[in-house]
């Protein structure tokens, strides 16, 4: 007949954890009122199921006060020698020792993190002496002091994981992270870099972190793509989201949108990339793609991590659904609160909601941590521009060229802010004629200039610069641009290829096909409508500049729905929320 901590043992070999927490309470409750039903023995192995079994029920805050009894005890009886307090080692090898002190901390550690009680899970594992750490102590404590500003212990760490582990990848990236040059890096992992079947990719692929973490993306997409073009890799699923991210990061992002794309369907269900995947959706109108992206279960919403919560997001952010996008992308930042994507999605949410200070609020705390993000200082930018508060806007751009580097796009970021007032146009002019030496076919910089050449009323200029950029590149705006200047002066049969072009390019394109009526409407009566196509394209003109995308300028204005099948679209979509909502409610 077994005893009661038998059963108790049988029941958690077999992992039925909610059993046996229940039983291990019924025994420590029983324990309470007459001590002699369990031994010192039995006692500690009893809180160690116990805690564990809570620990795999999800219920970190009782399992955590459990661990600390059983380390209570453990010293106990370690300090008074007696023979009860030797635990069964583990008869497999690479088991875990559930009831060493070691595994202990590290559970208790875990449950502190759940708690969001980072410090003490510090201190915690800083207890145990440097021989007692195991690699996954050391990767746990190296996370946790580079989270929270340890960054010489989290260095120390690091490099006490590849001691036994070299090719703990995020040991490698924590430590580059970190500052620690790629030869050094390289040299910690010696013996793994020339094995055979890491030696062609292993140097390389260093080396292309650490030019991810100096910035230099266009030198890390070389490496990566020397990496797939020549090594086995060519089919890595990581392999391809770097060059994607790498991409997004250089403001290239069509090749961006490709390359994650073609990542996504190699490995649907991995959350590596898959935020700025659903951003760059957002910027091409694709929402049925969107959508599908993540289909909302209820039934795996334990699943759900702050990268799906994020799409969800994003989602409800580019059809218009602000209250529900705030709600889905403050769950994303509660998972992760370092997570730039969703604080730069929730600060457009807010600004929609004319919530501005709680916006810049969330972009200076990302600030904080992500300096080098240029989404951050265009949100910043765009918000302060449309506040009014342009001297605010001119400071925050320049800084961005400060902490960014001159690049194209920051030059442009720069060069908006000087738009407002006529004096200083001749900057934003000077600006643009520079990013455009920088990048001759960065289109933002060509819609900036050619508003400013239609405000200054130099037709010729604008008209030469369109026509060259719209030889260069197959761009609806350009080409949507030609067309309502064309028409303005009277060239109807140019005006009418322009816009025709423009809707090959983008069926769904409003203004060209409004355009094509309105070429229409000029043939037959030219002096009504020039007044009114000068407004339109003025006004037009104003939604042109942005970064590369067929969004508006404005990256809190949202993605307009095509009137065609819309009651289709909202009521699959309504029942769909609708039904998640009820499951997260209950």
């Amino acid at each position: 007949m077994k005893t009661l901590f038998e059963q108790l043992k049988t029941l958690f070999d077999f992992e039925l954890y909610s059993n046996t927490a229940t039983l291990a309470n019924l025994i420590l409750s029983i324990y309470d009122t007459n001590r002699a039903t369990l031994s010192a023995e039995e006692h500690f192995g009893t809180l160690v199921y116990y805690a564990e079994s809570l620990f795999h029920e999800r219920r970190f805050r009782e399992a955590e006060t459990v661990y600390r009894q059983a380390l209570q005890l453990k010293r106990l009886l370690t300090k008074n020698k007696s023979p009860n307090c030797k635990t069964t080692p583990a008869t497999v090898p690479g088991q875990v020792d559930l009831q060493s002190e070691v595994e202990l901390k590290y559970k208790t550690a875990r449950c502190l993190i759940e708690m969001k009680c980072y410090r003490d899970a510090i201190v915690l594992l800083q207890s145990l002496a440097l021989k007692q750490r195991t690699p996954k102590v050391n990767m746990l404590l190296s996370k946790l002091c580079h989270n929270h500003g340890h960054e010489r212990s989290a260095i120390g760490t690091y490099k006490e994981v590849l001691k036994e582990c070299p090719l703990a990848f995020e040991a490698i990236e924590g430590l580059l992270t970190l500052g620690v040059k790629g030869i050094e890096v390289n040299s910690l992992i010696v013996d793994a870099t020339l094995a055979p079947q890491c030696n062609e990719w292993m140097s390389s692929w260093i080396k292309a972190h650490a030019n991810i973490q100096a910035r230099k993306y266009t030198e890390a997409i070389q490496t990566l793509r020397s990496i797939e073009a020549n090594t086995c890799l060519r089919n890595y699923h990581q392999l391809l989201v770097l060059i994607g991210e790498c991409h997004y990061h250089n403001g290239e992002y069509e090749q961006a949108y490709i390359t994650l794309k073609r990542a996504h369907a190699m490995q649907p269900h991995s959350k590596n990339g898959l935020q700025i995947l659903a951003i760059l959706m957002a910027k091409n109108k694709k929402l049925a793609e969107l959508e599908k992206l993540i289909t909302p279960s209820p039934s795996l919403l334990n699943e759900y991590t702050s990268e799906m919560w994020f799409v969800m997001g994003q989602y409800l952010f580019a059809t218009g659904k602000y209250e529900k996008a705030v709600y889905f992308v403050q769950k994303a930042c509660f998972q992760n609160s370092r997570n730039i994507e969703a604080l730069v999605l929730k600060a457009e949410v807010l600004f929609q909601v004319k919530k501005y200070q709680q916006g810049i609020a969330h972009l200076r705390y990302g600030q904080q941590f992500a300096p080098y993000r240029y989404e951050i200082h265009k949100a910043l930018v765009d918000n302060y521009i449309n506040m009014g508060r342009t001297r605010e806007a001119q400071l925050q751009a320049l800084k961005a060229v400060k902490v960014l580097g001159e690049s194209a796009r920051s030059l442009v970021l720069m060069a908006r802010t000087y738009m407002k007032d006529e004096s200083t146009r001749p900057r934003a002019k000077a600006l643009c004629l520079k990013a455009l030496d920088m990048n001759e076919n960065f289109l933002p910089a060509v819609y900036l200039l050619a508003e400013i050449y239609l405000r200054d009323n130099d037709l010729s200029a604008r008209l030469k610069l369109l026509k060259k950029h719209a030889m260069l590149s197959k761009n609806c705006k350009l080409h949507v641009m030609l067309g309502e200047m064309l028409n303005n002066e009277k060239d109807h049969s140019g005006a009418l290829e322009h816009y025709s072009i423009a809707l090959n390019l983008d069926p769904t394109n409003r203004i060209a096909m409004s355009g094509l009526l309105m070429v229409g409407q000029n043939k037959g009566s030219t002096s009504s409508s020039g007044t009114s196509n000068a407004g339109a394209s003025s006004s037009y003109l104003e939604s042109m500049v942005e970064d590369g995308s067929d969004m508006p300028d404005n990256p809190l204005e949202m993605i307009e729905i095509r009137t065609t099948g819309a009651n289709e679209m909202e009521s699959e979509s309504d029942a769909m929320w609708s039904d998640l909502e009820i499951e997260i409610n209950q």
